[in-house]
């Protein structure tokens, strides 16, 4: 079947790995622009000497800056980590994503309280600076539901939209254990803290029909349409490795799937390594970077990479 290229990935250009560290994975990098001037990423990182899977028990969450969107950026703090024993994000912070909400800002993660890569929820740290201090919600804004639900096992890869009207979507994945596939569910609250309402008709973006599966949503707001950007990984539900894109008017119907973003060989030349994660950093109300999570580079460990946006 013939890929179909969406404009999105038509208006993208290459501008390569903008925050490399040596002895440590770099994952799901989330940039929002600064009062000062400078754009601010905030992304998951591990030590490498705990492989790839090393996420769901030693991840943290740093905070980089740079002069420009295209990097290169410089760590100036970690922001959080995992809280210690007891706490539902004692063991690690991981899947940050970054957004001004009035006069705060509002870092959206994930955590889980023992390393087990199936318990994840979603919470919310929030602060008048991007330098912190950053105060964390008590419990999760998003839990896993009852053991009946698709969604039982873990709630994970926060994607929020701030709606014209008011409230916060926040679209999320989980894994089905019926089915074993990953779906796009989303909450809706009036406040940016919540309480959060999982819509009935989740979950909204699932391929398991055609027995495949999505990973790492991300969601914004068009000229008054919705947008989602997805990695498409080792599925091939368009492109394995690529990304997907689907759109939606209102949010809750969304429309079939076109290539978001094209693989790693493509953009810098090299071995198709993993390309996930996918956030975009919003400039005038229209996406102006797109940031991905990238296999392979200078260490050979993942890192953040960085493709332009041409309007």
């Amino acid at each position: 079947m013939a890929i179909v290229v969406s404009d999105f990935a038509r208006r993208l250009r290459p501008v390569g790995r903008v925050l490399e560290l040596e002895g440590w994975h770099v994952w799901c990098a989330s940039a929002i622009d600064g009062p000062d001037g400078k754009t601010h990423l905030f992304c998951s990182r591990w030590p490498a000497a705990t492989g790839m899977s090393g996420w769901s028990t030693h991840s943290e969450i740093i905070h980089a800056v740079a002069d420009s969107a295209e990097g290169p950026f410089q760590v100036r703090d970690v922001a959080l980590q995992g809280r210690g024993r007891g706490a539902w994000d004692g063991q690690m912070v991981h899947n940050p994503t970054i957004h001004k909400v009035g006069e705060r800002y509002c870092l959206i993660y994930i955590g889980n309280r023992d390393g087990r890569p199936f318990t994840q929820s979603i919470g919310l740290a929030v602060a008048r600076s991007l330098d912190g201090p950053w105060r964390r919600s008590g419990k999760p804004i998003l839990e896993p539901s009852v053991r009946s639900a698709w969604d039982w096992l873990m709630a994970t890869n926060p994607a929020l939209a701030q709606h014209p009207n008011g409230q916060f979507w926040l679209y999320y994945k989980a894994w089905d254990f019926a089915d074993k596939k990953r779906k796009v569910g989303l909450a809706i609250a009036d406040r940016i803290e919540g309480p959060y309402r999982k819509h009935p008709q989740n979950p909204l973006v699932d391929y398991s029909n055609i027995g495949k599966q999505i990973e790492d949503p991300y969601v914004f707001i068009e000229d008054g349409m919705f947008y989602m950007v997805m990695a498409d990984d080792n599925e091939g539900v368009v492109k394995k490795r690529g990304g997907i894109i689907v759109e939606s008017k209102d949010g809750i119907r969304w429309s079939e799937p076109k290539l978001a973003y094209d693989t790693t060989d493509v953009y810098f030349g090299e071995p198709v390594q993993r390309f996930e994660r996918p956030q975009v950093l919003m400039r005038g109300g229209h996406p102006a970077y797109l940031y991905l999570a990238a296999g392979g580079g200078r260490y050979g460990t993942s890192s953040a990479a960085c493709l332009r946006v041409e309007n």
